[in-house]
């Protein structure tokens, strides 16, 4: 190893709308760099895709201002741009078929990355830049997976499943952000190296005093003794989004007393989520939309439960956030959010799933009940354990 070793980080995701990937990978980047301070030099990389006028008007997408790099908390992303192709979109997620124009962006975009010493990619779209820098420059790279990259996409595309398992079994060493997550990744390689890498919780989430926390419920609407159930995460399939109106319900037909259920989010679902939850009469539901990462800490203060039903998770940071934050955490026991909340309040998927998780709800709520966030769950911990990794591979 030499001193002042060169790191470039690389992902796909977007600092003008942050949410949970950008949120998680940022806070990697910005505790590696303080691990390795005096050590190594830290850069970013973000890729983004914008729309030309005409693919805009088709996929009714907003005009992207593009910048050459982007600041967020005192982090400076440099932003690699690619423009998005419906070809190569009905080539590769259509047809499973090779795209045409993306491959000629990955070989643009890893040309940003000569000169680094070791390249820290996540997910797909960055490992495709670092394993193309990687044969093209000869440095070496590791990857971290998060969740759908894993358990998800390469299953239903065949050419994501070769290119996933390409980049893998050529990566120095790939981190899983949870042990469910490593253990699905078989069916991609059982060859290639894999360890565990636990995301953590930012600084910004802790349980305030009980009066800054009654002033935030005042702040954010809650009537005196109304319990806060809420949803918080993308509206989309794997989230399971489509109980929420009977788990909502049961919730509130269970519990002897006011509840306000909240979804905070958004997404492609919320055309068949908000209809039937504004003429279910039974309830009271605020929907929030898509929240900024700053006010996140605030409004998980103001929840007494939080409900993750998803179908699958890698690591899910909203459970842990919620958890940090004093709230109870039920949800499915898919993926990593065992890992999180523990067994006791993880139920299994199945015909009676609506049921049981109402019904744990409900007691949760009578009993005022929350748990902790695993000690694995530390920022420092993971900046400290990927900056060893990188001193060993160097």
């Amino acid at each position: 190893m030499h001193d002042n070793m060169k790191i470039a980080v690389i992902f796909e995701s977007s600092p003008f709308d942050r949410k949970g990937l950008f949120n998680a990978v940022h806070n990697r980047i910005t505790h590696l760099a303080a691990a390795g301070e005096g050590i190594c030099t830290v850069d970013a990389f973000c890729i983004h895709s914008y729309d030309n006028a005409f693919t805009r008007r088709v996929r009714y997408t907003p005009e992207v201002t593009r910048s050459d790099t982007a600041s967020v908390e005192g982090t400076t992303y440099r932003m690699l741009w690619y423009r998005f192709s419906i070809i190569d979109h009905v080539l590769s997620g259509k047809l499973h078929l090779k795209p045409l124009f993306f491959p000629y962006f990955v070989d643009s975009a890893a040309s940003c990355l000569k000169g680094y010493d070791v390249i820290a990619a996540h997910s797909f779209a960055g490992a495709a830049v670092a394993y193309a820098a990687h044969k093209a420059y000869g440095m070496p790279y590791y990857v971290s997976w998060h969740g759908s990259d894993v358990h998800t996409h390469p299953r239903r595309n065949p050419l994501v499943l070769d290119n996933t398992r390409k980049f893998m079994e050529a990566a120095a060493c790939n981190f899983f952000v949870s042990s469910s997550l490593l253990e699905a990744s078989g069916y991609i390689s059982d060859s290639a190296c894999k360890k565990i890498l636990r995301n953590g919780v930012a600084e910004s989430f802790i349980k305030l005093p009980d009066s800054e926390r009654k002033k935030l419920r005042e702040r954010f609407g809650v009537t005196p003794g109304k319990k806060v159930v809420a949803f918080a995460g993308n509206l989309v399939a794997v989230k399971n989004v489509t109980v929420l109106q009977p788990l909502f319900h049961a919730i509130q037909t269970g519990f002897d007393g006011e509840i306000e259920f909240w979804i905070i989010g958004d997404g492609k679902l919320r055309g068949k989520i908000v209809p039937p939850l504004i003429r279910d009469k039974t309830i009271t539901v605020r929907f929030w939309g898509n929240v900024s990462s700053g006010t996140m800490p605030a409004m998980m203060n103001c929840i007494d439960l939080l409900v993750m039903p998803s179908l699958n998770e890698g690591l899910p940071l909203a459970a842990a956030e919620a958890l940090k934050c004093g709230a109870a955490v039920i949800g499915s026991a898919a993926g990593g959010i065992p890992e999180v909340i523990g067994d006791e309040c993880a139920v299994p998927l199945g015909p009676s799933f609506v049921e049981d998780m109402a019904a744990l709800g409900c007691r949760l709520l009578a009993e005022g009940a929350s748990g902790q966030v695993p000690g694995n769950m530390d920022w420092n911990k993971t900046a400290a354990a990927e900056l060893d990794f990188v001193r060993q591979l160097l």
